[in-house]
């Protein structure tokens, strides 16, 4: 897939979250599953430590918070070997933060959603990308942590959707069953996006992604559903502050 199709593709995505009242934000809706406890191995990661790491890093930075994919790949049963690469011409790691938005009119022209009179609010985020090659495989690691708590997954559709290249139904599948704190899910159809929701201190939501980019050339197909799905349960249990 181009870079093109791949840009007009998460367009399009964006456009049916917003239509089916799963718009960035949802009104600081709560998703389900249960309240989880602390990371293994140490205390809850904030939202504010999560943004002040991604302001701080450079193309030379360690993946922080501990996050080790070859113990993760080794503990899935998917063992590799890795290193630190980037991928498709993207840093290896590399850090954005979002100050957020008000809610906005919708563009004129366009059909207004029923019951969502605007374009919801877009809380401040922070995401942490690290890039890694598994032997021939690229593999991304991305934390989406949101100031708004129960948030982070419904942020991240339209970049889950474009990484797993998922058509509208698939969307909307994984967005009525997206997973609770504590829980990792992987998306429908191949199953190339595996998707963790981590406990966070204080209040934020946080989330896990790993896949093998949306551009990829040496898929790995051992690294996928159900192992795909034990990797990042293993990552989203090595988080530390």
């Amino acid at each position: 897939m181009t870079a093109d199709r791949t840009a007009a593709k998460y367009r399009r995505v964006l456009a049916l979250v917003g239509a089916a009242g799963l718009a960035v934000a949802c009104n600081a809706c709560s998703s389900p599953g249960s309240s989880g406890g602390a990371a293994s191995g140490g205390e809850r990661l904030s939202y504010d430590r999560v943004a002040s790491t991604a302001k701080q890093l450079t193309d030379t930075s360690a993946c922080p918070f501990a996050l080790d994919p070859a113990a993760a790949l080794k503990a899935a049963g998917a063992e590799r070997t890795v290193t630190p690469a980037a991928t498709g011409g993207d840093p290896a790691v590399q850090g954005t933060v979002d100050p957020g938005r008000p809610a906005q009119a919708w563009p004129s022209g366009q059909p207004t959603p029923s019951g969502v009179p605007s374009i919801p609010a877009v809380p401040p985020n922070a995401s942490v990308v690290c890039n890694f090659t598994a032997s021939q495989a690229p593999v991304q690691i991305d934390l989406v942590a949101v100031s708004e708590g129960g948030v982070a997954v419904n942020l991240a559709l339209p970049q889950i959707a474009a990484l797993g290249n998922l058509g509208a139904d698939e969307v909307m599948a994984f967005s009525k069953d997206e997973p609770g704190i504590g829980q990792t899910r992987v998306t429908p159809g191949r199953g190339t996006v595996a998707v963790a929701r981590v406990a966070v201190a204080g209040k934020g939501d946080l989330v896990l992604l790993v896949s093998q980019g949306s551009t990829v050339t040496k898929a790995d197909p051992a690294l996928a559903g159900e192992s795909l799905r034990k990797v990042a349960e293993a990552l989203a249990a090595q988080l530390r502050p």
